[in-house]
């Protein structure tokens, strides 16, 4: 047997034990892992808290969050609603300004990278992937008025 043809094998059987060793530690990860329920201690306030078992459930009419289970009084009550209704406005044009800022943020960054693929290329390339990058846009304009 030559010297090429032993260090083919030999490749050839590290890789076979490489994969093999990799498939079984796949199957042995899979089968002893497994998803469990979260439990009621890993709840945060504005999540919904469910009944305990020593008292029935309530009923689904008003949504409950951890801060019910202090028992605040009306005034509390009220205050701390108030405290949500601010916290989610104040979220929701959070989320509307990053994501207006990320489009245009995004739309900047990928003008820079076409205008500096199209620097690399000869001026028929350039001019030949501008006419694609234009279809490729009215492509996706019509896809989305659809």
């Amino acid at each position: 047997m030559g010297k090429g043809s032993r260090t083919r094998l030999a490749t050839v059987l590290i890789l076979v034990l490489v994969f093999g060793s990799g498939v079984l530690l796949g199957l042995a990860a899979d089968s002893s892992l497994s998803a469990e329920a979260p439990s009621e201690s890993t709840s945060i306030a504005s999540e919904p808290v469910q009944g305990s078992e020593e008292e029935p459930a309530e009923p689904e009419t008003e949504r409950r969050y951890i801060y019910h289970e202090v028992d605040p009084n009306e005034e509390q009550l009220a205050r701390i609603q108030t405290i949500v209704a601010e916290w989610r406005a104040r979220r929701e044009a959070f989320d509307e300004d990053s994501r207006t800022q990320w489009e245009q943020g995004r739309r900047e960054f990928v003008l820079e990278t076409r205008n500096a693929i199209k620097a690399a290329l000869s001026p028929e390339q350039a001019a030949e992937y501008q006419r694609l990058l234009d279809e490729w846009e009215a492509e996706r304009t019509a896809e989305r008025e659809n």
